[in-house]
């Protein structure tokens, strides 16, 4: 049966990924007139059809559907469904490995196109495929398939007491483990250190010491900041993750005071500071950062055009990519104290089907990926924090941050927003920052309580106690 909770995503998604095809496409208007509801249902139940199989045409190998299975030759087939596609080359070595460790067990990576759609699509129909890599805590859709009993519970299993200490309740759900952490990301302002050391500027301690070398740039005639604010989701992060994060660490408990009637967006003064923050750093960029997407941002930064970029650790490779010769390093925006923290998210978790029919095989392969070995391999070639004990983060190009999370500085954020209220501070953000026709940061912050406040109960029901 069906997961009727699922149901509106399922159809969303189905049709989402139907209307990609040129047949779909030229059914819906056959001579510029609108299918008939009949006509289109019957297309979208052919793909719901194929949802469920769209994991073998993804381009990531045979599939043994989401119940395991045998192959010919006797073994257990597992699938091992990626999301992080920057990340498949590396799953694909340790799935190598661990294919050559034993004989019972071949585990089989699957990679597709649109995987969050077709994740949705798969656990609807109950085929989901037997291990996955899913997002943190701080992802919803992780928190939904976990709330609704897709995921196994795997409490007990060796590897979970290898769990850097710091995150071994974050990885928890009502008290209960349903993933295994891998690694974790951070945000930061990635700086031009070639700049640096010809201008003599220093890597700023604070707010006020960053605002000072930021006017100073300004002066010496160089472009301080990028903002790629075409790409409003850049905007939400450089104000959550680098400069409200990097202030407060982790956000749940203003966001369950909140949701508890004790505060409100406009009434806490960080949120509202860190978002003056915002617009203040943005008289230090480009010019109209509205015209910038996050794609040329990466070029443009990797080729001298600014100083400085404010991204994630994932941005690392790209900026490489464009320039390999470039001198980079990675500094945590700075607090007004100097207390600053690094804002952190798990990145990469793997979990357990809960109708995966040979979860003890599963498992095994759960507990190698998540080995020491494995994990170090992992975040070597991910350029991420590892979220195993024993295991050396080698980042040589955000050093400065890697010093600051071995120091006990990291916050990690383990809470999403209500997917409305994420959408109205993603569709309204970019007005905060226009200088003319804009929206003042009281109006924002009142419209997302407002908005907040309608959907509470969703998020009390994923992250209350």
């Amino acid at each position: 049966m069906k997961d009727q909770s699922l149901t509106s995503k399922l159809t969303q998604s189905v049709f989402s990924y139907c209307c990609r095809s040129e047949e779909l496409h030229q059914t819906l208007k056959p001579g510029g007139k609108e299918m008939k509801a009949k006509r289109l249902a019957a297309v979208l139940m052919s793909g719901a059809l194929a949802a469920g199989t769209l994991a073998g045409c993804g381009g990531g190998g045979n599939s043994s559907g989401g119940e395991g299975g045998d192959s010919g030759s006797g073994k257990i087939e597992l699938e091992f469904f990626t999301q992080k596609r920057e990340a498949a080359d590396t799953f694909e070595k340790i799935i190598t490995q661990f294919n050559e460790s034993q004989d019972e067990i071949k585990v089989t990576q699957n990679i597709v196109p649109d995987s969050t759609s077709v994740l949705m699509s798969r656990a609807a129909t109950g085929d989901l495929p037997d291990i996955i890599q899913v997002g943190g805590m701080q992802d919803s859709n992780t928190m939904q398939f976990m709330k609704e009993g897709h995921f196994l519970d795997i409490s007990g299993m060796e590897c979970l007491g290898q769990v850097v200490d710091d995150y071994q309740e974050a990885i928890k759900f009502k008290g209960k483990n349903y993933v295994v952490p891998i690694s974790a990301n951070f945000s930061g302002v990635y700086y031009n250190k070639d700049k640096f050391e010809d201008k003599g500027y220093q890597v700023p301690e604070t707010y006020d010491e960053l605002m000072e070398l930021a006017e100073k740039m300004k002066k010496d005639g160089e472009t301080p900041f990028l903002f790629p604010d075409k790409d409003p989701w850049t905007l939400v992060q450089c104000w959550e993750d680098n400069i409200d994060g990097s202030a407060r660490g982790g956000r749940k408990p203003v966001y369950m005071d909140i949701a508890n009637g004790e505060t409100t967006f406009q009434d806490d003064e960080l949120f509202a500071e860190t978002l003056q923050k915002v617009v203040d750093i943005h008289e230090y960029g480009q010019g109209d950062t509205l015209a910038l997407g996050y794609d040329q941002a990466i070029s443009d930064f990797a080729t001298g055009k600014a100083c400085m970029f404010m991204q994630g650790i994932w941005a690392l490779p790209s900026i490489k990519k464009a320039n390999p010769d470039m001198n980079v390093g990675m500094f945590s925006f700075p607090s007004n104290s100097g207390d600053t923290k690094v804002s952190m998210g798990i990145d990469v978790n793997l979990a357990i089907s809960a109708k995966c029919a040979n979860a003890e095989a599963a498992k095994k392969f759960v507990e190698f990926a998540a080995s020491k070995d494995m994990v170090q391999l992992y975040v070597d070639n991910d350029y991420s924090l590892p979220c195993m004990k024993d295991v050396t983060a080698k980042i040589p190009d955000a050093q400065e941050i890697v010093d600051l999370v071995e120091d006990g500085r990291g916050a990690l954020q383990v809470t999403a927003l209500p997917k409305a209220v994420s959408d109205e501070r993603q569709n309204t953000i970019q007005k905060v920052i226009m200088p003319d026709e804009g929206e003042d940061i009281d109006t924002f912050l009142t419209n997302l309580t407002e908005t907040f406040m309608e959907n509470k109960d969703e998020f009390l029901e994923l992250y209350g106690e």
